[in-house]
């Protein structure tokens, strides 16, 4: 009987063996298939010439991954009154995490990439040869892409202050001087790059790509964004809407005792000689972008020239957000014109904002809130855009009494809230009453212009 048992026991002990042998034996074929099927899968991902190609990639991302796959620019530390004014410092040098993403998952075009590598080296060794450590940030990075769809790399440095952390105090002549050294070398290490200088920033680009930003800023002309903790303080935002047909009236509002922004039309009349003034008068100017709106009555509304609609395209949207910006010299930011229906679809932002980080990074979007449903600014903020909407419109009605009203309303806004954002527009009764007006004269107001990037 004991032998039996034994037998019994023994065949047990021998079947339970063969399972887990067939187990393992099955879990290594799964192992084995897994693996020749991403080795297929790569090798039709990735070519072995200058050039991976994934088929229709452009539209897959844009079905599969989520806006901050594209919508990604400025992403804050801090907020001053829903507005972002500083980049997150990285600890290290990002680069190389960027490339190794971009290897993973994204079409790339190798040369490109090589080439961007060698660039960014190269400004890296320059940066630290010319700042101290305590005074340079990697500020920002992420993933852009080309017309192509192709990614690369894109990073910014900061360059700061010793004595305000924010900033790196840079003025006239020593702004020029850094960029002729910095030229210099890029030229002397043979790289095929170009430099731009523009508004405190330093573009550095291939092949039409900007791939890094030398992020330098001027200390007066932020100082005052961080008295917003201060409470004695409070800020009006004053945006002037439709300049760029009536010269003499965009005159009068920039000899106003306090700064304003001008909001341009694109092709307008004189959009070009506007901006190009209130440039002189160190006042920024935007673009005041045509934006479809719901139809009234049953008809179209005419939206003027170089609109953007929810039928185009991301292509198209691009184009003509491109070519826009282009005709207006100085531009700083957006803010909507008109753009009820627009703005209200999601799809259509944000393809804006994809356009807008491919044209130009760091751009201020301001939402003008044409449409209580307005996409914009959420979707903006959501993302990590330089964002802002306004907080009313002065001149609804256009009286002079009126618009006064308004102004008196959004100076007692201000005291309570510390900032508004109020849009005007360049007509006569609005220009007659930004005359008359006098919260100027409170010192504890400060007109500010948070638009200089």
């Amino acid at each position: 009987m004991s032998a039996k048992l034994n037998e019994i026991r023994s065949h047990k002990l021998y079947a339970g063996i063969k399972r887990v042998l067939a187990g393992f034996m099955f879990f290594a074929c799964c192992l084995a298939v897994y693996f020749g099927i991403s080795a297929l899968l790569s090798h039709f991902l990735h070519d072995s010439g200058s050039i991976t190609v994934i088929k229709d990639m452009q539209e897959t991302a844009a079905k599969q991954q989520k806006p901050k796959q594209y919508l990604s620019a400025n992403k804050g530390a801090y907020a001053a009154s829903d507005m972002y004014f500083s980049a997150y410092f990285a600890d290290h040098d990002p680069f190389s995490g960027l490339v190794a993403e971009i290897q993973a998952s994204y079409v790339y075009d190798r040369d490109f990439l090589a080439n961007v590598q060698k660039i960014h080296y190269a400004l890296d060794s320059f940066i630290k040869e010319e700042i101290p450590e305590n005074q340079r940030r990697y500020a920002d990075s992420d993933i852009h892409f080309t017309a192509q769809g192709a990614a690369y790399p894109f990073v910014v440095f900061q360059l700061v202050h010793p004595e305000m952390s924010e900033y790196m105090y840079y003025l006239g002549a020593e702004n020029e001087a850094f960029y002729k050294k910095m030229q210099a070398y890029l030229k002397k290490k043979n790289l095929s790059c170009t430099l731009h200088f523009e508004e405190n920033f330093y573009y550095v680009q291939y092949k039409g790509q900007i791939t890094h930003v030398v992020r330098l800023r001027e200390l007066q002309e932020r100082i005052g964004v961080f008295s917003l903790l201060n409470g004695k303080k409070s800020y009006i935002t004053l945006i002037l809407d439709d300049a760029g047909e009536n010269v003499p009236l965009a005159k009068e509002c920039m000899d106003l005792p306090y700064p304003v922004i001008f909001s341009v039309w694109p092709q307008a009349t004189h959009s070009a000689e506007i901006a190009v003034l209130a440039h002189e008068k160190g006042l920024p100017v935007f673009l005041h972008q045509p934006m479809e709106a719901f139809p009234r009555g049953g008809k179209q509304v005419d939206i003027g020239k170089g609109g953007l609609y929810t039928s185009m395209t991301y292509e198209e949207i691009r184009d003509t957000l491109y070519e826009n910006i282009m005709s207006i010299p100085y531009v700083q930011g957006i803010n909507n014109h008109m753009g009820s229906k627009f703005t209200s679809d999601e799809g259509a932002v944000m393809k804006f904002y994809r356009a807008v980080q491919e044209i130009k990074p760091y751009f201020l979007v301001l939402d003008s809130l044409t449409a209580s449903q307005s996409k914009l600014y959420g979707i903006g903020k959501e993302n990590e855009f330089l964002t802002a909407r306004r907080d009313f419109f002065i001149d609804n009605t256009d009286s002079v009494q009126a618009v006064k009203k308004e102004l008196d309303r959004a100076y007692a806004l201000s005291k309570k809230y510390k900032r508004i954002i109020i849009i005007g527009h360049v007509r006569k009764a609005t220009v007659q009453a930004l005359k008359e007006w006098k919260a100027y004269e409170d010192g504890n107001v400060i007109f500010s212009l948070p638009t200089t990037f």
